[in-house]
């Protein structure tokens, strides 16, 4: 799934500066998104603890970095009568609906969806969610199969990144036809973690190795860029709004939202750790100014810069470049 701030161009780089203090251990990632730094950094043999505020987050975090296996799903196998979960995403798949909210407010009103992947999809959504009522699907069932729903009708949404704006035409993309996929974990050998949680908590409750430290650069709440991404997870029937059809239920403010608290949480963050590595992933034009964090750090011993170049946020319009800076200190 494409998401705003995704280091996925610079997993390697990432990689590479963890590995020159350790090669394994305990990585936690309390900014974790989606879960591609931490499921990448699962993939090197280490040990993870990612966290979120979002809920959609979480569950994709739990289906890639907790998850270490084909999920059973045996309640819903003997209601469908099958035996697989190739069957249980065929029956998705052949799930279609005239009319629901995802078709009437995202598809006719707003050109979120095609209509005709949009009736599929909201035949998944009412599929899912009659399964979760009926007591079919266990808790973290029910975080893998709707994250998958997510990353599965993401690939055809017509915008062009985050759902808050959708594009005037259908893009190329978004002319394909929807199709619903189970995620498949990497397995691995070591226990990872994933938590619904803020990151001052996440880093107290949890001792690690390495700290990776990715929060948001400026004042864009998540929960507004992923209004529908986190109301579909959560079961929620949204109450479109404007023009974009933005809907968000109970807003979860982060204070790395908010140029006047920002830095005195990172502050608290850094103060709060036992790693021995804390890593910094920031961008030069942040909230948190980069004199500051390299001040805070420095405190705890010796700070190590690192630059990268890569492509940062766009829409189709704007590809601009952005100048990735990462602080490290080993203690």
């Amino acid at each position: 799934m494409r998401y705003l701030g995704s280091k996925t161009l610079l997993l390697g780089e990432i990689g590479n500066i963890v590995e020159e203090y350790k090669k394994e251990g305990v990585f936690c990632d309390p900014f974790g998104g989606i879960g591609t730094v931490g499921n990448f950094m699962k993939k090197k043999g280490f040990e993870v603890i990612a966290g979120d505020i979002l809920y959609f987050a979480h569950c994709f975090q739990l289906a890639t970095i907790e998850n270490n296996g084909e999920i059973d799903y045996k309640k819903v196998k003997e209601t469908l009568s099958v035996k697989t979960n190739n069957e249980i995403e065929y029956y998705l798949n052949t799930l279609s609906k005239r009319d629901g909210w995802l078709v009437e407010e995202y598809a006719r009103k707003r050109k979120f969806f095609t209509e005709e992947n949009a009736k599929r999809i909201q035949a998944c959504i009412d599929c899912i969610q009659t399964w979760r009522c009926q007591n079919l699907l266990q808790d973290k069932e029910y975080k893998v199969i709707i994250a998958s729903l997510i990353q599965s009708f993401d690939k055809v949404a017509n915008t062009a990144g985050t759902y808050y704006a959708f594009l005037k035409e259908f893009y190329r993309k978004a002319k394909n036809s929807f199709s619903f996929k189970l995620i498949q974990p990497y397995e691995s050998k070591k226990e990872c973690h994933s938590y619904l949680i803020d990151a001052e908590r996440l880093v107290k409750r949890n001792n690690c190795d390495i700290l990776y430290l990715d929060p948001p650069y400026n004042e864009r709440n998540y929960g507004r860029y992923y209004h529908l991404p986190e109301n579909i997870a959560k079961g929620i029937k949204p109450i479109p709004i404007g023009k974009s059809g933005v809907y968000v239920e109970n807003l979860i403010d982060s204070p790395y939202n908010k140029k006047a608290e920002a830095t005195e949480n990172f502050q608290m963050l850094i103060d709060n750790t036992s790693a021995k590595c804390i890593i910094f992933h920031y961008t030069d034009n942040g909230i948190i100014k980069i004199n500051d964090a390299r001040e805070i750090m420095g405190a705890k011993g010796k700070v190590d810069e690192f630059y990268f170049d890569c492509k940062g946020y766009n829409t189709v319009s704007n590809k601009e470049k952005c100048r990735h800076h990462i602080l490290r200190v080993i203690r």
